[in-house]
Formats: C-alpha cells, structure tokens, sequence
C-alpha cells in the first residue's frame, strides 16, 4: 500500500493560470489545509452537487457516451482544481483550455466561479468538446481506453464476495474509487464510489453515476453473483489504471502544496507530463513485467 502525505503550506503561492496572484494564494493556501486537516475530503465533497458536472453522460464515439471521462474529469477537479468567483468569468476559449489543463493532470484555477457545477452550468461544450476528445485521444475506436479491464458480467459468489470485500478495503485509502463496470459485449460504464459500508448481509455503497444527478446506492448481499444496470448484468471492476491514476493526482497535489511558495513553481507545474502519458508508460511497463 502506498502511503501519501499532504504537505501544508501556507505562505501563498504565484498566480496559477489567468487570476490575480494574491487571491489564488489564498484559495490554494486553503485547498491545501483543507485536505491535510479533513480526512475524505475528496469523498466528502462529492457528495454535494456544487462539486460535480451540471450535465449528465452524454455524446461520444457513436453516441455511447463519454462516462469514463466524465468520472475521470469529476475526480480530477476534486485534486487539481480550485474556483475564483471574484475574477471576470473565463471565456468559452479559455474554458476549453483551462478544461484541458484539468484533464492533463495540472493545477487549474477556473474563474469567474464558485464551484464545478456553476462552470459547467456557464461552458457545457467546452467541457463536453474536452471529453470527446479525451475518448479519441484514448484510443477511440481502438478500445485503447479499455485497456487494463478484464473481466465478464456475472462472476461465481465466492469471487463475487473477494471483489466486494477488496473494494471494502480500497476504500479505507478514503479516496474516490473509479471503477468499470463490465456490461455485456465490449460496452463498459463507469463510476466513483464515494462511501461504502458493510451490512449484516454484505455491503451498501454510493456511488457517483454520470448517467444520473443524484448520488446513487447499491446494495450487494453475500451469495451475488453480480448487478444489474436496468436488465444489463455487470460486475464493477477496480482497474490497476485507475488505481495509478488516483495515486498520480494524489501525488501531483502534494507537489503543488509543497512548491506554491517557491519561485519557479509555475513553470514547474507547466513542465509535467500529460496524466495519460504517465499511466500509459506505466501500464506498459507492468505488462511487459
């Protein structure tokens, strides 16, 4: 298990992206307290609407929807991002590249904006043009964003329970927990579990589902062999990419606490590698192990 450690810092920090520098240190000072002194912060956080996408899954290579880039985006936001309501609001232009920003793994401050969910009220198609384009660059037709699922729909109770029990203790780690669901054929959903709890007959979790506004629970009971999405059976898989990608961000937000105050910062931020790049070097280098 990895262990990750959130530095406070609180001596400010230059201005990250389009906004006064003064009020940015503040807002940046404060994330960082916030999540070194609030344990499940993130978990926490998601479970209020103003911390999510105003618009549920929708568009997408065929139109089968972008829900695993919506969830990932939702995650990121929560890690790398922090909202500035007192500047001029950003433009559709600017929304787009800052969303991009976002999507690469980088500190992002939107202005103009209290939260996620009143940005994507005002720039639904720059968010939306970044998530299709966030599939494509993912593999699009190829499947390449499958990469790292395997499994099948309905699972024997025995292997059903080990996966329950181990998203159990995943959970512990206090961090949202992305996970596919394998539904049948190659089509595969996705979603965060925000909160899970064990029951005297299994477990009841919650979940942020991008095909819906409202948190959404699900029970299991011992002797499953699996869900059912409407009439659809899947199983909910924790992919090691998405395990690798929690740990990244969780990584880049300590180095952002640790470096707001030193000169150079900025620069530094700019410098690192797109998130994606990072875990397609890794999980390459897992499989050929």
């Amino acid at each position: 298990m990895i262990k990750k450690i959130f530095i406070l810092v609180t001596l400010g920090i230059p201005s990250l992206v389009l906004s006064n520098p003064k009020t940015t240190q503040s807002l940046w000072s404060q994330h960082c307290q916030q999540v070194a002194t609030t344990p499940g912060l993130f978990l926490k956080k998601l479970t209020q609407l103003e911390n999510r996408l105003s618009f549920n899954n929708h568009g997408g290579l065929l139109n089968g929807g972008v829900c695993w880039w919506h969830s990932r985006l939702t995650r990121a936001s929560q890690y790398l991002a922090v909202f500035n309501p007192d500047e001029k609001p950003l433009s559709e232009l600017e929304a787009y590249s800052q969303v991009k920003r976002l999507r690469s793994g980088k500190p992002t401050t939107f202005n103009g904006y209290k939260n996620l969910y009143e940005f994507s009220m005002a720039h639904p198609n720059a968010i939306q043009k970044n998530l299709e384009e966030w599939q494509i660059s993912n593999g699009g037709f190829q499947l390449g964003f499958l990469d790292g699922l395997t499994g099948t729909t309905t699972l024997p109770a025995a292997e059903m329970k080990i996966l329950m029990d181990k998203t159990f203790q995943q959970m512990k780690l206090q961090r949202p927990l992305f996970q596919v669901l394998q539904l049948p054929g190659i089509t595969a959903h996705a979603w965060l579990i925000t909160g899970i709890q064990q029951t005297d007959k299994g477990y009841r979790f919650q979940v942020v589902d991008s095909n819906y506004s409202q948190i959404q629970t699900w029970n299991y009971q011992y002797g499953d062999s699996g869900f059912s999405y409407g009439r659809l059976p899947f199983v909910n898989y924790t992919t090691y990419r998405g395990i690798l990608e929690e740990e990244s961000l969780s990584r880049r937000l300590t180095e952002v606490c640790l470096n707001i105050n030193r000169p150079g910062s900025q620069t530094y931020f700019d410098s690192w590698v797109d998130i994606d790049t990072e875990l397609d070097a890794k999980t390459n280098n897992a499989s050929s192990n």
